[in-house]
């Protein structure tokens, strides 16, 4: 039997479950079913990613429509399939307002390119990073919620060579978090903190220390 795509897979599935799955859990069933065949180390984010880049490119076109940060349907399903799940994102977010988390807290200023502060998580430093891959040599093919984060291709002398990244705030959580270097090329990070890394890191920070080191913008 001829295997289908993972588009096709993850239309397939979503259709006959009629509500919203996350990649992983179109994946399982997928795998299941025998209806795909993946060699690759990390299949869950290539569905996510197959899934995210249909939407990007085709847009109001897509047959698939994205709720919250990994939870696919069908653009073609009646409103009501989907209530159930925004309502639940909505609530979640509520709950989060309704808790008081800190709307405040800042980084130290660098006022560089549109960032006031300097970042504070690892949101922060993918931000900043989109501000400074291109400085950096560094393009990005696709970013994902399994690890490693992204996909890129890094610039050499003769060619463009293939590269894992795995960003954080502080390079130590790579260990703490328990990552296999091995499935990783590069670590990104605001702040370096681990002497003895086994992989190469960007420090952010220096980066921009480097680029203001005569400017009076920059106060750390």
């Amino acid at each position: 039997m001829k295997k289908l795509s993972f588009p096709k897979v993850a239309y397939q599935i979503l259709r006959r479950e009629s509500k919203p799955l996350s990649a992983k859990e179109i994946l399982n069933k997928a795998l299941s079913e025998n209806l795909i065949t993946t060699s690759g180390k990390t299949p869950e984010a290539t569905m996510w990613s197959s899934l995210y880049l249909d939407i990007q490119r085709n847009g109001t076109n897509s047959r698939f429509i994205q709720i919250g940060k990994d939870r696919f349907g069908l653009r073609e399903w009646d409103a009501s399939v989907l209530k159930e799940e925004i309502t639940n994102n909505i609530e979640h977010i509520s709950t989060k307002v309704q808790l008081g988390f800190p709307k405040s807290i800042v980084g130290d200023p660098i006022n560089f390119e549109g960032l006031q502060y300097a970042p504070l998580n690892e949101q922060g430093v993918i931000f900043l990073f989109g501000k400074l891959h291109n400085d950096l040599g560094i393009i990005l093919e696709a970013i994902q919620v399994s690890y490693p984060d992204a996909k890129g291709r890094r610039k050499t002398p003769k060619s463009w060579k293939d590269v894992w990244i795995e960003f954080e705030y502080r390079s130590s959580a790579f260990k703490l978090h328990g990552h296999d270097p091995n499935q990783c090329d590069l670590i990104v990070c605001w702040e370096h903190d681990w002497e003895d890394c086994p992989l190469e890191v960007i420090e952010l920070r220096k980066v921009i220390e480097k680029r203001f080191e005569n400017s009076r913008q920059f106060h750390l």
